[in-house]
C-alpha cells in the first residue's frame, strides 16, 4: 500500500470513529490492520452496542480478497463481535454491510456499486 493510499484510508477511518464517538461508542483503532490484515480496521464499543469495521472508501465496487474475508470471519466468531465492511463512495454517506451479505467471486468477496444504496445507514447500524 502506498503513502497516499494509506493516509487516504487513515483519513476515513478517523472520520467514521469521530462520528461513532459523538454517538457515544467508544471506539479503537487498529493501526496498520491494512497491512497485518489479521483484525478489523475499527472497533466500536457501547454497552448496548458493539461491533467492528473493515473500512473501504472506493468509487466502485468494493472487493476483499478471499483470504482478508476468512480472516474477518474468524476474527467475528472467536471475539463475537458482528464485522461490517464499511463503505464510503465519494459524496455518499457511510454504508454498512454485514460480512454476510458479501458475494463470493472467483478470488474475492465483493459488494457491487448497485448494492451501495441497499447498505445500512449510521443511524441503521447504531
Amino acid at each position: 500500500m502506498g503513502k497516499y493510499s494509506y493516509k487516504k484510508g487513515a483519513f476515513w477511518e478517523h472520520e467514521i470513529m469521530d462520528q461513532l464517538r459523538a454517538r457515544g461508542f467508544e471506539v479503537m483503532r487498529a493501526a496498520g490492520s491494512g497491512v497485518a490484515g489479521d483484525c478489523p480496521d475499527v472497533v466500536a464499543l457501547k454497552t448496548t452496542k458493539k461491533f467492528a469495521l473493515e473500512c473501504k472508501a472506493w468509487k466502485n465496487s468494493v472487493y476483499i480478497v478471499k483470504e482478508k474475508f476468512r480472516i474477518m470471519e474468524a476474527w467475528e466468531r472467536t471475539t463475537g463481535l458482528p464485522v461490517f465492511l464499511a463503505w464510503k463512495s465519494p459524496r455518499k454517506e457511510w454504508r454498512f454491510f454485514p460480512l454476510s451479505s458479501l458475494r463470493e467471486t472467483g478470488k474475492n468477496f465483493v459488494v457491487l456499486q448497485s448494492d451501495l444504496e441497499s447498505g445500512l445507514t449510521l443511524d441503521d447500524l447504531t
